[in-house]
């Protein structure tokens, strides 16, 4: 195994559960966490619940901790698991700490990886989509909520011998493959996030929430279409979703609809109880994603010329609730009439 120092900024679920679990099979990991409590208490000994039970002590610090002169060049890979705002303060932060080689993989939700690769070059740039999920449940406490693995790959696209080699890595943590079309897959997975996280965090809804009310249903399937449009006109070939294409899912008029909520029903059975990232990122008072997923949508479509009326509602929606001038709630989905008008 070519990465002797691991480096995990980021000590939320998805970046603290894969550091305990990799921390557990042997690997050199150091977290790192802006929360000095959640780093005291890490150190002491992480709680994973779930669909994973373990405590397990992991070396902690904070970001500051991480930069003094005994960690120089010290990381030989980074996992970034913070949220999309933070990507560039975050990696840029700690850079004389990490080789001038170290791969950086990118554990987030949205397309994070052209601003990781900005800072290190795209040669550096791992992508990776994850299909398990977790959630905070309070300072050393952490939960996994579904099952599921991760998908690497070189970004943008094609294979090399770094992600290889991380896919090694992450896959003592959790079922982990490589992609040859990581953007295509990373797109796919925007899909979603953009769409059931999305208008589930103004609702106030869960994903199965999401799908039994027609509204926001309505909405989620409208953000879907708009986004797989963007993606097609910028040149992005989509990777199958539960071994479909998603073109299947997109809508076009009532006929479209019907059969897409079919097949939404069907494929998240498993993930009807997961509330969305967002929403809870909004109940402790964080700023949240949005400009990461539907906001990073609004940008490609005025890039290829395309029109995102849905995204940028959603993206306008959900900064108003963080700014507190709205709460999630279905009667938010209102504000949305004029858009979905076209599925009667």
């Amino acid at each position: 195994m070519p990465y002797k120092n691991i480096v995990v900024i980021g000590g939320g679920a998805i970046g603290g559960i894969t550091a305990a679990l990799l921390t557990k099979k042997g690997e050199n990991v150091v977290v790192l966490d802006a929360d000095l409590e959640h780093v005291k208490k890490m150190s002491k000994g992480l709680e994973v619940s779930g669909f994973t039970e373990l405590t397990i002590p992991i070396k902690s610090l904070t970001p500051d901790q991480f930069t003094g002169k005994d960690y120089t060049g010290w990381a030989d890979i980074v996992l970034l698991a913070v949220k999309g705002l933070h990507t560039e303060k975050a990696l840029t932060s700690i850079l004389p700490s990490i080789s001038k080689t170290a791969p950086v993989v990118s554990l987030q939700n949205g397309i994070n990886e052209e601003t990781i690769a900005k800072i290190v070059g795209v040669e550096r740039t791992i992508a990776c989509s994850i299909t398990w999920g977790g959630t905070n449940q309070g300072p050393g406490q952490l939960i996994q909520t579904t099952e599921g693995g991760f998908i690497i790959g070189q970004w943008p696209t094609g294979r090399s011998k770094a992600a290889e080699d991380v896919a090694d890595l992450l896959s003592k943590a959790f079922p982990t493959e490589i992609a040859d079309n990581i953007i295509g897959d990373r797109w796919t997975k925007l899909l979603i996030t953009a769409s059931l996280t999305s208008v589930g965090t103004i609702a106030g809804l869960t994903y199965g929430g999401v799908i039994d009310n027609e509204a926001a249903r309505k909405v989620a399937l409208t953000v879907i279409t708009e986004t797989y449009d963007v993606g097609i006109a910028a040149g992005v070939k989509f990777a199958e979703l539960m071994g479909v294409s998603p073109s299947i899912v997109l809508v076009r008029n009532k006929a479209d609809f019907d059969n897409a909520s079919k097949l939404l029903d069907f494929a998240f059975a498993k993930h009807r109880p997961t509330k969305p990232s967002m929403w809870q990122d909004i109940e402790k008072g964080r700023k949240t994603e949005v400009d990461f997923v539907n906001g990073y949508v609004v940008r490609k479509g005025k890039e290829v010329g395309m029109k995102t009326p849905g995204n940028e509602m959603v993206t306008r929606i959900i900064k108003e609730i963080e700014e507190g001038r709205r709460k999630p709630d279905p009667a938010n989905l209102k504000e949305f009439t004029g858009i979905i008008e076209y599925i009667k």
